[in-house]
């Protein structure tokens, strides 16, 4: 029965997606403009995605106050975002990072370099949503092997990209708005049932959770995930720095923010995420405690060491009949529809209009021939991730999340922050930044315990690890702002366009 209303949901979403797209061919169009509140609602979908959903879940479920960081971050970066590029950039217009920029830095250079990096964020996060749903359904399918993951990977990949260009932009939104209701009424009853497990009690639920943790009191503090001395407090403040950057330069992000109907729209809509996000990440760390006082650590541990099945578990223990795991499963494969559908039109529009059809003046955006390169980037960006993700099923993923955040804060928020704010800002200062920062973030990462060295890291068995650090940010997210402020100082450019657009 689980699996019958599982695929019964699945089967809804897709026509959904379908029946809700735009009149228009380009799957990038959207005739129907939302309101602010609804547009608030997409972007807060596109910052808690499933595997947000599923990894925060269980990492407040095992090192308490250490986990509620990632929730927090994301909304102090979306409230970033609101203060400072939310209407420059919706004035600047277009469809990518790089029509915003296009007036201040012309030329192909950039637009290349920008398309790159876009597409450097977008994979990883797409091979993280494709494993999400792999994880949901080889929990729920409960065979042996890897064959159940596999196939719901393969099939999943197939479907989303399929509904990112049947449903486009304007489908994948109304999925996203579902998404967001969805999840909160779901959230809220798991966190109703685990308060009433505790008789409302909030105290009696945190004694619960530090016990079943196995950390006592140290649960409601932080040094529990990096531990103590130096190398911890950097490791901590990269990560709490990475994602309050990060946020504001995701690619899917920018995308919804430069579809809303005006600067002064774009405002009240990113307003409306962060008190969405507020709302939804209370819930996830109220699961997340819930899930460690109901089970604890060792039967968590038992089903997944990565803690991601966390959300599952405790659904499965609040609610035997099954009802509230498949309300869960249906939430999780929803929040990676519509992250797939997205992340893969952003990918494929970056793809299609910055690197394969860029030129010193952009061509209209509506273009036929560019219509085909955009379904024609998705299907290859499709097929290539679904690939990646089967390959690395069994990895601990933090490699890739780490990678993608971390080129999104140190390279494209920068040359956003810069593009839009510094009237210095050159088009070698937005190369140097774009390609040293997003470097520097491979070589580290590449050298860091996240591959090599612990038995966690994606290669155990051999050490090549140069550096103690596993959240590069500290290093790299100053680093891309000095590329971009030196190359413009020292760089021999004309003056940068002064252009009331992107004022």
């Amino acid at each position: 029965m689980l699996i019958v209303g599982f695929i019964i949901f699945m089967v809804i979403c897709a026509l959904l997606c379908v029946l809700t797209a735009s009149d228009q061919d380009d799957p990038r169009a959207d005739d129907r403009p939302l309101s602010a509140w609804q547009h608030g609602a997409v972007i807060n979908g596109e910052c808690m995605t499933a595997i947000t959903l599923l990894a925060a879940t269980g990492l407040v479920a095992f090192t308490g106050g250490d986990g509620m960081a990632l929730p927090l971050g994301m909304v102090m970066g979306l409230g970033l975002l609101t203060l400072l590029l939310a209407e420059p950039l919706r004035r600047a217009g277009g469809r990518t990072v790089a029509d915003a920029l296009s007036m201040r830095l012309p030329g192909r250079s950039v637009r290349i370099a920008l398309g790159l990096v876009t597409l450097t964020v977008c994979l990883p996060f797409l091979v993280l949503q494709l494993t999400a749903v792999g994880t949901v359904m080889d929990y729920l399918v409960g065979l042996p092997g890897t064959g159940t993951r596999t196939t719901s990977i393969v099939l999943a990949g197939g479907l989303m990209v399929s509904l990112a260009l049947t449903g486009g932009i304007r489908g994948t939104a109304v999925v996203q708005l579902v998404k967001v209701g969805f999840l909160l009424v779901v959230l809220v009853v798991v966190g109703a049932l685990v308060l009433h497990r505790f008789g409302w009690d909030g105290g009696r639920l945190m004694r619960a959770a530090a016990s079943g943790s196995q950390l006592e009191e140290a649960y409601r503090g932080t040094g529990v995930q990096y531990g103590d001395g130096a190398v911890a407090v950097l490791n901590r403040i990269g990560l709490y720095l990475t994602l309050l950057v990060a946020v504001a330069g995701l690619p899917h992000v920018t995308m919804r923010v430069q579809a809303t109907a005006g600067a002064s729209d774009a405002r009240r809509s990113l307003r409306w995420a962060v008190r969405f996000l507020l709302v939804i990440s209370a819930l996830v760390v109220l699961a997340g405690v819930g899930a460690v006082a109901v089970l604890g650590r060792d039967v968590l541990v038992e089903a997944d060491p990565s803690g991601t099945r966390s959300l599952l578990l405790l659904a499965g223990a609040l609610d035997q009949r099954g009802i509230l795991l498949t309300a869960i499963a249906g939430a999780v494969f929803l929040a990676a529809l519509a992250a797939i559908a997205d992340i893969t039109l952003a990918a494929a529009t970056s793809l299609a209009h910055d690197i394969v059809g860029s030129s010193a003046r952009p061509r209209p955006a509506a273009a036929p021939r560019e219509t085909g390169l955009v379904r024609g980037s998705a299907a290859a960006i499709g097929m290539v991730t679904v690939g990646c993700a089967v390959a690395a099923a069994d990895w601990n993923l933090l490699v890739l999340s780490t990678l993608a955040l971390a080129v999104s804060a140190s390279a494209l928020t920068p040359v956003l922050v810069l593009g839009l704010l510094w009237p210095r800002f050159t088009s070698r200062g937005a190369l140097c930044c774009l390609y040293g920062s997003t470097l520097l973030v491979i070589l580290l990462v590449s050298v860091s315990p996240h591959l090599s060295g612990t038995p966690q890291a994606v290669f155990p068995g051999v050490d090549f690890r140069w550096t103690p650090l596993l959240n590069p940010g500290i290093v790299t997210i100053p680093t891309g702002f000095a590329l971009g402020w030196l190359g413009s100082v020292l760089g021999r450019q004309p003056t940068p366009v002064e252009s009331s657009a992107s004022a």
